[in-house]
């Protein structure tokens, strides 16, 4: 992992439409905005909360996932008339260009299994050369990009690293083609806009994290696609060592149903069911972080739940699932990239 002079992406943006897309970027600096001048908090005793989360919100503003292939399966499932549910689940490897300071780029999706069957391995070997073109174009494309000058000695600031890449993932709702609205979910923006209260301390895959609840501020500000943080409730767990979020999990407050009338199939709001307390039912956001052995954390899970919160995320009915996994750092140029399979674990 480079932590010298440029650590990777500074969005790493997952967008579920028709197909996934992965949109990475690389900063110009070492340390991000929302790390200067970030100090470590005092968690003995007392935990300064205000400190906490300014360190949690820069432990994960890396940009460290352009550094690395990795292995993504993306599940959508929605409910249909009378009740049945469809699912489509694709599994995909997934290529990052290299990246100059400063510049962004699309990572190479490559299938290779749809709805838990293997892509006939003629098919897939032609889809890797068709994916090794696209790479090679997306190099080529930076490669034509000035790099970003460095900052003067005397205008470098002091502040943390980042461990870690929280990223930013969103859903889709369009019509004939056109976007009509979309959610969005970025730890960052809960970070930011909510309470949160310590209410335990815990072991979690063997490391010590603080457990707190969250709730969205009165006076929160929420873009158009994040509405939705103000009807949560849920629970965010933030390792002790690396003051990273390693889990949120968040559920409505209150749900508004919507049914429809027999023959005139206008849809009518019902009386919002009573609030659940956080763990109950399926939850509506879930991301999960994993350490890699590096010391790097990266998304292991990620779910946006629009089928059983039809009215939650801007009437997006459907939902969907990312899980990541066999991350493999890289840190060579194209002409030296093979788009072999990652070996199995």
């Amino acid at each position: 992992m480079r932590f010298a002079l440029l650590l990777a992406a500074i969005s790493f943006r997952t967008v579920a439409a028709q197909e996934p897309r992965v949109e990475v970027g690389r900063r110009a600096t070492a340390i991000p905005k929302v790390c200067e001048s970030v100090a470590p908090a005092s968690i003995e005793g007392e935990v300064d909360m205000p400190a906490l989360v300014k360190e949690a919100q820069c432990k994960g503003a890396g940009d460290m996932l352009s550094d690395y292939t990795y292995v993504m399966s993306y599940t959508r499932r929605e409910r249909k008339d009378k009740g049945r549910i469809e699912e489509e689940t694709l599994t995909y490897e997934v290529y990052m260009p290299t990246l100059k300071g400063g510049t962004h780029g699309r990572g190479v999706l490559l299938v290779t299994s749809r709805d838990g069957v293997p892509v006939p391995p003629a098919e897939l070997e032609k889809e890797r050369l068709r994916a090794g073109e696209r790479l090679e174009k997306e190099e080529e494309k930076n490669a034509r990009v000035p790099v970003s000058a460095a900052a003067p000695a005397s205008e470098r600031v002091t502040g943390m690293l980042p461990l870690g890449m929280y990223g930013r993932t969103g859903i889709n709702r369009a019509t004939f083609g056109f976007k009509r609205g979309g959610a969005a979910l970025d730890i960052h923006t809960f970070l930011r806009t909510c309470e949160l209260k310590l209410v335990r301390r815990e072991r979690r895959d063997g490391r010590e994290a603080m457990v707190f609840t969250f709730n969205a501020r009165p006076d929160a500000q929420l873009g158009a696609s994040e509405q939705y943080v103000a009807q949560l409730s849920g629970m965010i767990w933030i390792d002790a060592d690396d003051r990273i979020v390693t889990r949120l999990v968040g559920w409505p407050s209150a749900v508004a149903v919507a049914t429809k009338k027999s023959t005139a199939k206008v849809k009518e709001k019902v009386p919002a069911a009573p609030a659940l307390p956080p763990g109950e039912g399926p939850p509506a956001v879930l991301v999960e972080m994993a350490r890699l052995p590096e010391g790097v954390w990266l998304p292991r899970e990620i779910r946006l739940n629009g089928s059983d919160y039809p009215t939650l995320f801007d009437r997006i009915t459907y939902s969907v699932n990312f899980t990541y996994g066999e991350y493999k750092r890289f840190n060579t140029e194209t002409k030296d990239v093979r788009l072999n399979p990652p070996k199995p674990r």
